[in-house]
């Protein structure tokens, strides 16, 4: 069968981008026939809706975070077939014409979604009669938020055995729930020499290294947080900016104190390479970026989550052994401290990552996605 794969996401976030794409590349890799298409469901909706949907998101979580906290906790007592839901719904596919229009102008032969606002879109459409084909609901964080559960959604796939069981209890039938993983890009599967990367970098072989992101837009505290590492003593610290220039500079302008090292990093395309190189990454905790330390075994601790998912995610990685919480510089400098002073205990938190990693998620979810009929 020669599929056409269409694979929504919406850009509030790059993370939901990313599953995207790495779930495009696993179609692509697995040599499926037919082709695969990625869509940013934000780009065919109505301009001031667009900028709103986005605009509103990022200026909560950033000036008002304890309000989105409020907002997602209230949201997640929502029935998925309550007024309010149906009320948001009927919204959202109002200012999303162009995206309805294009779903039926591409005509594909199966739809997966990494973000809940196609997925709701598109469930519509399947229980109105509006589309035939099988729509799948892949979930981007270690939560089960009750928003991405939409009556005409064919599946759904979860990051772990836990969540399959929350998504029943809030109302998706047991049959179209699967545990795969989050789906990342295929080079986290890769194994990887340490040493060899090391000295592809062109970093110091021998000392401790600590990686800390910034988060996908260049944000995240990573001054206050390099400051901290670098109180730790004899460490390598490999400092990510992403596209923020200007906090690049500032990093290029910090001044750590012997013995610990800085190399500084603007966008990357290649954070596999600095992650297998690491023996730590400090961190937010991310669906996507959380999912790819696992893969790789990196050892993480977490800081600042954006309230909400974000802390969800933190809780289920910290209950699985792979990360510590630090809420603070001075809870930074004593948790990462004392990691590097015991390298048993980064050891079991590398090995419970594997544990808990499922690197080919996207392979995973790919395949079942294309097994699906219509319901």
């Amino acid at each position: 069968m020669a599929y056409k794969l269409l694979i929504a996401y919406a850009s509030a976030g790059a993370g939901h981008a990313r599953a995207a794409a790495a779930l495009k590349s696993a179609f692509d890799l697995a040599g499926y026939e037919g082709s695969a298409e990625t869509v940013d469901v934000i780009q065919y909706t109505r301009a001031v809706f667009g900028k709103l949907y986005l605009h509103s998101y990022f200026s909560v979580i950033s000036a008002l975070p304890w309000y989105w906290r409020y907002l997602y906790h209230r949201w997640d007592k929502k029935r998925i077939d309550g007024f309010e839901r149906r009320a948001m719904c009927a919204l959202d596919r109002l200012n999303a014409g162009k995206f309805i229009d294009l779903v039926r102008q591409k005509q594909p032969t199966h739809i997966v979604c990494t973000h809940f606002l196609p997925g709701e879109i598109l469930a519509w459409m399947r229980r109105t009669g509006q589309l035939d084909v099988p729509v799948g609901v892949v979930v981007t964080d270690y939560d089960a938020h009750r928003i991405w559960i939409n009556p005409g959604t064919d599946h759904y796939f979860v990051a772990s055995d836990y969540l399959r069981g929350l998504f029943i209890s809030k109302g998706a039938p047991p049959d179209q729930v699967t545990t795969c993983g989050i789906p990342i890009d295929a080079a986290f599967s890769e194994p990887v020499d340490r040493a060899q990367v090391r000295a592809e970098l062109g970093l110091e072989p021998d000392l401790p290294t600590v990686l800390a992101l910034s988060g996908g837009g260049g944000k995240g505290g990573v001054q206050k947080t390099v400051a901290a590492i670098a109180e730790c003593g004899a460490v390598q610290i490999l400092a990510v900016a992403g596209r923020n220039e200007r906090l690049k500079r500032r990093l290029d302008a910090l001044a750590v104190p012997p013995p610990a090292k800085l190399v500084t990093y603007g966008f990357v395309d290649y954070i596999e390479k600095l992650m297998a190189a690491s023996d730590l990454i400090v961190t937010k905790p991310g669906g996507m970026s959380s999912t790819e330390c696992l893969a790789v075994g990196l050892p993480m601790v977490l800081t600042l989550p954006i309230p909400g998912q974000e802390e969800r995610n933190s809780a289920f990685l910290v209950g699985r052994g792979a990360a510590l919480p630090a809420s603070t510089p001075a809870k930074l400098r004593q948790v990462i401290g004392s990691l590097l002073a015991e390298p048993e205990h980064l050891a079991r938190m590398r090995k419970a990552a594997l544990n808990a990693a499922r690197p080919r998620a996207a392979f995973d979810i790919i395949d079942g996605a294309l097994r699906l009929e219509p319901t």
